[in-house]
């Protein structure tokens, strides 16, 4: 049944610092998965989002998302020099915000960044509820990335901090990061991100370890917070040779330099690199591992898709990575920055018995089906924005 406000559905204006196809980051994907299985529940969304170059639509719609586009020069959460796009970022949301407060119920923003700013205020002026999810949590937390900006970054975190009403966290760390700022845990609400699951038996395993190259993936954005020099350097130490394959996927700034660094290594016949994909599924059908080296996450969609898939996860443990992976049952678990116990979980996974590796195969993808099916993320959404509505009319009665 559709969910239904007086005489019309239930309409959220979902906020983002990016979006596609200007980016093609989790955040982006994981966004765009939930407004769908949203709109499966009878939800209209609104994406709201930067238009950081002139050939990109300014309005557009996928399925029966709306798309709407703010044109600035540059990404709205970055501050710093590039203030002006963050002020003009802000003069045009909170007009659009304004000129449209009849036609959406509860505004939701993607991380708490400078872009919240805007959506924060103008939310609380218009008494509309305000969901902020954040991004990150430990070094990187979304609220202490904005308070150590220079220019107004503690009024501005005291801002959205103040006026935001509930905040969602994906991972425990990210809970911890709130209550450490004196966030309720009435305004904290723990929920995940949200994983689409393969068709019963579409994953199939056809090879039989020892047979064929282990096949390790990873796929996602090439920045330097993703550690891929280590990640390549350990599989360089892992000393494999043609028994070991790693495909890395994406694109980002560090790309050139990493495929610079596989030369330097004589790795170009064991080290591939392929573009974007929209859909990783013939990848992760392929993959026997999904391997991250991150030194920063919220809660990886990419660990949730491999996992979805059957496929194992050899990660190190950042923020939703406890979340998700127990080590040895569902996948294998170093420290971050830690080449020795990086290396030493290659290792592990390289000599897993074809049944050690069932096993674990199977956890990850029960692990997925139980505790992140999108369809089911969707509909704790949908409870948050009701509660949160019915509150707002009960205050205001």
């Amino acid at each position: 049944m559709p969910i239904t406000l007086e005489t019309r559905p239930l309409h959220v204006a979902m906020i983002l610092p990016t979006y596609l196809p200007e980016s093609f980051g989790g955040a982006e994907q994981q966004s765009r998965k939930l407004c769908e299985a949203l709109e499966q529940l009878g939800v209209r969304v609104t994406v709201l989002a930067p238009r950081l170059h002139a050939r990109t639509p300014a309005r557009e719609s996928h399925g029966r998302t709306a798309i709407e586009r703010l044109r600035v020069r540059r990404a709205p959460n970055l501050g710093g020099r590039h203030l002006g796009s963050f002020l003009a970022w802000s003069a045009k949301l909170t007009w659009w915000l304004y000129a449209h407060r009849h036609r959406y119920d509860v505004i939701h923003v993607i991380h708490g960044r400078l872009h919240a700013v805007p959506a924060a205020f103008a939310g609380h002026l218009l008494g509309k509820p305000i969901v902020v999810k954040l991004g990150r949590g430990g070094d990187h937390f979304d609220l202490a990335v904005v308070r150590n900006k220079r220019l107004g970054g503690p009024m501005f975190s005291r801002l959205i901090e103040r006026y935001t009403t509930a905040f969602v966290a994906n991972s425990r760390e990210i809970a911890g990061d709130l209550q450490a700022i004196g966030i309720p845990d009435s305004r904290i609400h723990r929920l995940p991100n949200g994983v689409e699951l393969p068709a019963t038996g579409e994953r199939q395993r056809d090879q039989v370890f020892g047979t064929a190259p282990v096949r390790f993936l990873y796929f996602g954005r090439l920045d330097p917070e993703k550690d891929l020099d280590r990640m390549i350097r350990g599989f360089a130490a892992l000393g494999a040779g043609p028994r070991a394959r790693l495909t890395i996927v994406g694109e980002g700034a560090c790309r050139a330099g990493l495929i610079g660094l596989v030369a330097s290594l004589g790795l170009e016949a064991h080290v591939e690199f392929l573009p974007p994909v929209s859909d990783v599924s013939r990848l992760l059908r392929d993959a026997d591992f999904h391997v991250s080296t991150s030194l920063s996450e919220g809660m990886s969609n990419a660990l949730l898709e491999a996992l979805s898939w059957g496929v194992p996860a050899v990660v190190s443990r950042v923020s939703g990575v406890d979340d998700i992976v127990v080590d040895g049952v569902s996948g294998l678990v170093f420290e971050p920055g830690d080449d020795r116990g990086y290396v030493s979980a290659l290792e592990a996974a390289m000599a897993m018995t074809d049944q050690a590796w069932q096993s674990m195969s199977q956890s990850a993808a029960d692990t997925a089906r139980r505790l992140f099916a999108i369809d089911m993320v969707a509909e704790r959404h949908v409870d948050l924005y009701s509660r949160l509505l019915q509150r707002r009319q009960e205050a205001t009665a």
